[in-house]
């Protein structure tokens, strides 16, 4: 991870395509360069890594990262992957609790990172944006919600019942004798 200088006509013209930021007048988004970090990542650096504390809310400006899971047996599984103007972290700003995923950069991603404390202070003085913004935060996170439920739903709907089980058995001999006999 490399932190980059900021340069605010540069970061505003990158929020506006953004769709989180899209809808926010200039003169809120002027104060955004002063209180963010601005981060590049390499192909394979963790942004986030699951089960630590996450302290930021970040906007992916460019690039690609993955959302990555572990599984039973501690192993990482793939369970998303966002691409420029998505905003991961949300959890952060809320909870100060240890993260729920890890988030590693799949190419070069130019991140903008902004601190649970510099995000209150921005969505205090700034009520509309902070509105605007928490409205974006609470849709993706319902979306985020929908497309979890779906896949759980997906799961479940594979899992083998006792039904199939018992109609299984039938194909089967009873005992390990009727097995061996010849």
């Amino acid at each position: 991870m490399k932190k980059l200088d900021i340069f605010p006509e540069a970061l505003f013209s990158s929020l506006v395509d953004i769709p989180i930021f899209s809808r926010i007048d200039r003169s809120d988004l002027d104060d955004l360069p002063g209180i963010c970090d601005l981060l590049s990542y390499e192909p394979g650096e963790t942004i986030i890594i699951e089960g630590e504390v996450s302290s930021s809310i970040f906007t992916l400006l460019s690039g690609e990262v993955e959302i990555l899971k572990k599984g039973q047996h501690k192993e990482e599984i793939k369970i998303n992957k966002l691409v420029n103007g998505a905003t991961f972290g949300e959890t952060s700003i809320f909870k100060n609790e240890p993260s729920t995923a890890s988030v590693r950069s799949t190419s070069l991603s130019l991140i903008m990172a902004l601190s649970r404390e510099k995000f209150s202070e921005y969505i205090n003085s700034h009520p509309r944006a902070g509105l605007v913004i928490m409205t974006y935060i609470v849709f993706g996170l319902l979306e985020k919600l929908r497309s979890s439920n779906e896949l759980i739903a997906y799961d479940k709907e594979f899992m083998v019942s006792s039904e199939d089980l018992d109609a299984m058995k039938s194909l089967f001999p009873p005992t390990v004798e009727d097995i061996l006999a010849p």
